[in-house]
């Protein structure tokens, strides 16, 4: 299907996003193609004259998505047009930007395959997460940390799948990654590589106090779930993608499973993820 509307999530704070603003801006109207563009950037010069905006409360009703940033605006933007999820590319200002595909040079190229239909969706497993004694859910495009509300407090809990033990922590948290994930909080802490269309659900202790704690790396159907003893810190919190967080006491469990709804990466024939290892983390390389 060729798309007919977009709209853009920036980090207005980036000093390159007023001039892809005006690009985008340009092309979407030489291509008969509706853009919506967020209330923060209303201040930009290049948006000064343009009327289409939208308060991310309130999301519009769009074909896809543009994000331009680093991967904390893309989780941003995933998660406000997330009912229901839409394709989604970003564009890489700065930093990692292991997320996002593109690099602003390439954009108008991309963006008329994307008017051509010359791309595909690319399907990525999302988390959900549940505490008792609490009515809210929860997902995660990258990952899930459960720790104390004080940091430097060692973690104690009890992970089951599918009501059945499986082992105890004491740590400083353990973090629940989706393949996406992988290469983030997780990778970081000892976790493997997931290739992002291998759905698995990844859990990494993080400093475990014990040298038999390892990752595991679980099939996208089990039910997580977190228990807390005796031993446990009273406080705790479930921190989403980084980005929230959530308190809540050890009386409490933490379910932990697939969401029904996927995240959907725009993705183009000559997108290699290896390519991308290779370049932004350095992968399978010797030290000199």
């Amino acid at each position: 299907m060729k798309p007919k509307s977009f709209a853009i999530w920036a980090n207005p704070e980036k000093k390159e996003v007023s001039g892809l603003v005006h690009e985008v801006i340009l092309w979407a109207e030489n291509n008969d193609m509706t853009l919506f563009l967020p209330n923060s950037l209303k201040q930009l010069e290049s948006a000064s004259n343009y009327s289409n905006f939208y308060d991310p409360v309130d999301p519009p009703s769009v074909d896809f998505l543009l994000c331009l940033g680093g991967d904390g605006t893309l989780i941003s933007g995933v998660r406000i047009f997330s009912q229901p999820t839409i394709p989604v590319l970003g564009v890489h200002i700065g930093g990692l930007g292991f997320l996002a595909q593109i690099i602003p040079k390439d954009l108008v190229e991309k963006l008329n395959m994307i008017k051509d239909g010359k791309f595909s969706a690319q399907e990525r497993l999302v988390l959900n997460a549940n505490i008792s004694n609490n009515n809210n859910s929860f997902f995660a495009i990258n990952d899930f940390v459960v720790q104390n509300e004080t940091a430097y407090r060692v973690t104690s809990l009890s992970l089951y799948i599918d009501g059945k033990h499986v082992s105890d922590y004491k740590s400083d948290g353990v973090i629940i990654s989706t393949p996406t994930g992988s290469t983030a909080y997780s990778l970081s802490s000892g976790g493997p590589i997931v290739q992002p269309d291998v759905f698995s659900i990844v859990v990494t202790p993080i400093s475990p106090h014990s040298l038999t704690s390892r990752p595991l790396v679980l099939p996208p159907d089990v039910n997580i779930e977190f228990r807390f003893n005796g031993d446990s810190e009273k406080k705790l919190r479930l921190i989403s993608d980084g980005q929230n967080i959530e308190n809540f006491n050890n009386d409490s469990t933490v379910q932990i499973s697939q969401a029904k709804h996927h995240l959907k990466f725009i993705t183009f024939p000559d997108y290699d993820y290896y390519d991308t290892l290779k370049k932004k983390m350095v992968w399978g390389k010797r030290g000199s």
